[in-house]
């Protein structure tokens, strides 16, 4: 292991040279012990879970206590490289394990909240595929059955895992993942670059779930990926463009859906917070004071959609940042969820709570 580590440091520093960002903080970080880099093995009492379900602030009725499956969740990274790479190069708010920020905190949180199982994105790069892969299987066997595991492309090409190199890390650890994605692009490229078609095949031939963030001119070429990859089961999100996605859900029977972030305003609800991110403060500020006008107008939308394909869609909540794993936070998100799904037709609440997102991860 510590050759491997030796190697990996290695690489993240030509990296790190490559893209320019050889500051002060990169020199510091890749200076430091490794054992502070590689947080997955940290010792935590999985089984100590404190955490109290958080009291309700709000009294809609009717309101949903049953459930729940998150089909959205982005996992902390296990490199801090990893995560200080990330930063510097547009993810400013890349996560990683350390501190009190745990596997087991994780677990102990989504079980206050009620959440008996999450799809986690675990983003792995060409340089922490091992430490990913260890975080997975320490996921699984400490908490079998609460995360299902879907293998993240890193978002910039310098830092993917080759294909040849995805396909064998399924092989040697079968029915680890049970997905790859999130797949979104962020490198001026489309959906259907060389890349991504690969991972196609590679979930056409392993029978995984793809996740997919299309945007609002992907029509075209998310027809074109379904078409070619029928026996793929495909999971989208992106609530602010999703009105072309309600048509071709019409076509193929083998997209679904996950209601996530956007029905909660969780990355921002002016123009502004496009080039910066509301706080923890300002997110719970807002939707403390515009709960339920956030709420209805939310329910406008989606309640006819949902309940039109009401076997396909699915909740979630896409946390990512730091602050959007707070318990203040992550109650409040389950309350406002739960509130949601109580609106819902009562045949349909179950369904998009948590059975839809089973049968896909089942299938």
């Amino acid at each position: 292991m510590a050759k491997k580590s030796i190697i990996l440091i290695a690489a993240v520093t030509l990296i790190v040279t490559a893209l320019g960002i050889f500051s002060n903080t990169g020199k510091k970080l890749l200076g430091s012990p490794l054992a502070q880099f590689w947080s997955w093995n940290q010792k935590t009492a999985k089984d100590n879970c404190q955490l109290k379900p958080k009291p309700r602030e709000f009294s809609h009725q009717p309101y949903y206590t049953g459930q729940l499956i998150d089909a959205h969740i982005h996992m902390p990274v296990s490199s801090s490289i990893v995560s200080a790479v990330g930063k510097r190069i547009g993810f400013k708010n890349m996560l990683a394990f350390g501190g009190t920020l745990t596997l087991d905190y994780l677990a102990c949180l989504f079980k206050s909240e009620g959440i008996s199982q999450t799809i986690g994105f675990f983003m792995t790069t060409r340089f922490s595929t091992w430490q990913e892969l260890t975080a997975v299987k320490k996921a699984t066997k400490n908490y079998p059955g609460r995360i299902a595991p879907f293998f993240m492309p890193a978002p910039y090409s310098i830092l993917r895992v080759k294909p040849s190199d995805v396909r064998n890390t399924l092989d040697k650890n079968k029915g680890l993942f049970k997905g790859i994605g999130e797949i979104k692009v962020f490198d001026g490229t489309s959906l259907d670059n060389p890349y991504f078609m690969e991972m196609f095949k590679i979930a056409s031939d392993y029978n995984l779930i793809i996740m997919m963030h299309p945007f609002q001119d992907h029509r075209p070429t998310v027809e074109k990926i379904l078409k070619q990859h029928p026996k793929v089961k495909f999971l989208l999100h992106g609530g602010k463009d999703a009105e072309w996605i309600m048509e071709v859900m019409k076509d193929y029977k083998n997209l679904y859906y996950s209601l996530d972030a956007d029905i909660v305003s969780l990355y921002g609800w002016e123009r502004g917070h496009a080039r910066k991110e509301p706080t923890k403060e300002e997110w719970l500020n807002y939707i403390r004071k515009n709960f339920d006008s956030v709420l209805n107008e939310q329910l406008r939308d989606w309640k006819p959609k949902i309940e039109a394909y009401s076997d396909r869609f699915m909740w979630g909540t896409d946390r990512w940042y730091a602050w959007h794993f707070d318990y203040e936070v992550g109650g409040l998100l389950e309350e406002y969820g739960r509130t949601f799904i109580g609106k819902l037709a009562p045949s349909v609440r179950e369904k998009f709570a948590y059975k839809n997102a089973e049968r896909l991860l089942k299938q």
